[in-house]
């Protein structure tokens, strides 16, 4: 099963100015075997937040690749573009049922971002809110899966072809009741999105 490795973090204002920082380390990581593509992105709401989506094969390649003798050296690389040390980025690695649907998210005119907790009883419910979500004309694919290690989390990757078309359809068709319907399934959602653009 492919894993989606999503990674936040406070970036540099070098880094935000010049996204070019990071190619060194896209180079460097996409000769892991394994790693599908890499995609960098910043946040909507706070453009000082940075992402990194990579798209690898199975867990045991993430797992590989993390012990691989290069990786260490590699990551000395992303330094200019993180704020702070990598302690203090946030990742989540959640199975990946569909990497061409994944693939049309994260590359849309805008990515929507939701790490959750399903409540009790709320695995039977999401079949029907992912239906729903599937019926918006603004779609552009969606991934959802569990999170490696933390039992009851999942994360859901909606692709909207924009921030009004997805405003939009929170307001007609059948969102509004997949919103309605998500707040008795899901808590501690958090939400954002991102724009994305594939490493060279």
């Amino acid at each position: 099963m492919p894993v989606t490795e999503i990674a936040w973090f406070k970036s540099t204002k070098t880094y935000q100015n010049d996204h070019s920082l990071t190619a060194e380390t896209a180079r460097r990581l996409i000769q892991l075997d394994g790693l599908h593509e890499i995609y960098f992105g910043f946040q909507h709401e706070d453009p000082t937040i940075a992402y990194v989506l990579n798209i690898w094969e199975s867990y045991g390649h993430y797992e590989a690749a993390n012990k691989h003798e290069s990786y260490a050296e590699t990551f000395a690389t992303f330094q200019p573009a993180l704020e702070g040390t990598f302690q203090d980025i946030s990742v989540v690695l959640a199975e990946t049922p569909s990497i061409p649907k994944l693939k049309e998210a994260v590359t849309a005119g805008i990515t929507e971002i939701v790490v959750t907790q399903l409540k009790e009883g709320g695995a039977a419910v999401v079949p029907s809110l992912i239906e729903a979500i599937d019926a918006s004309p603004h779609l552009f694919g969606h991934s959802w899966g569990p999170v490696r290690g933390k039992e009851g989390e999942y994360v859901l990757v909606v692709g909207w072809a924009s921030r009004e078309a997805h405003s939009e359809a929170a307001r007609t068709g059948k969102i509004p009741d997949v919103i309605e319907r998500g707040a008795k399934t899901l808590s501690n959602a958090r939400i954002a999105h991102a724009k994305f653009w594939k490493a060279a």
